[in-house]
């Protein structure tokens, strides 16, 4: 009983993978992690169910260009890379919130905490939040856009813009000098985005110059005879 236990939930654990992967290695996964499971185990090893949904979460996640279109393949990459950083951005705004407040106090013993509130509610934490809609965003296009989907690219020359957008705006309310942590890692975010951007427009030449290429070989010929 305790063996079929085990096998149903590490069957749960598979539905992270794709459905045609499944569908072809399931049960070869599922019989080598049967194999290895100690007698009268009544779970999964958690260190197995997390490896499943890495390999699951991986596999759902890569680009299906191809490798040969380097540019394509690194646009992709890229987008990932911006996802990663704004979460970074994120967690960096919000675990130095009170190092900010301290940096303010220290340069204004007259601010008030409803100042701070005021601060919070008022700038903070709509970043915060217009941050995460972006965050989820990027991670849907960058699946997209791996799958071949051109439009959402649109998407990544919007957020460079609001990147932009956001450092200036920070640069002038002074975060280079209350919140240099924020400021460091929305410089390196906006420099991803760049180069996200400028890939883009690479993949984009060059599916151009491809067109043309096979547009001028194949145009009839017409030259006199």
């Amino acid at each position: 009983m305790s063996e079929a236990r085990v096998e149903d939930a590490y069957r749960r654990w598979l539905r992270w993978y794709p459905r045609d992967f499944r569908r072809e290695h399931a049960e070869e996964i599922l019989s080598v992690l049967l194999a290895e499971t100690a007698p009268n185990c009544r779970r999964p090893r958690p260190v197995e169910c997390l490896d499943l949904v890495r390999g699951g979460v991986s596999m759902r996640l890569r680009p299906r260009v191809p490798r040969s279109d380097r540019a394509g393949f690194a646009a992709v990459r890229l987008a990932y890379l911006v996802a990663v950083v704004q979460c970074a951005v994120i967690l960096t705004v919000v675990g130095t919130s009170g190092a900010m407040r301290a940096s303010i106090l220290a340069a204004d013993p007259r601010y008030t905490t409803a100042e701070w509130h005021a601060e919070l509610t008022g700038r903070i934490v709509p970043l915060l939040e217009f941050a995460g809609l972006a965050l989820i965003v990027l991670v849907w296009s960058a699946w997209l856009s791996g799958r071949g989907h051109r439009w959402v690219r649109a998407l990544f020359v919007t957020n460079f813009a609001w990147t932009t957008y956001s450092l200036l705006h920070g640069l002038a309310e002074g975060s280079a000098t209350y919140a240099r942590a924020d400021l460091a890692l929305g410089i390196v975010l906006w420099l991803v985005d760049l180069a996200t951007v400028v890939m883009i427009v690479v993949c984009e030449a060059q599916r151009i110059a491809a067109r043309c290429r096979i547009a001028n070989a194949t145009a009839p010929d017409c030259r006199a005879p």
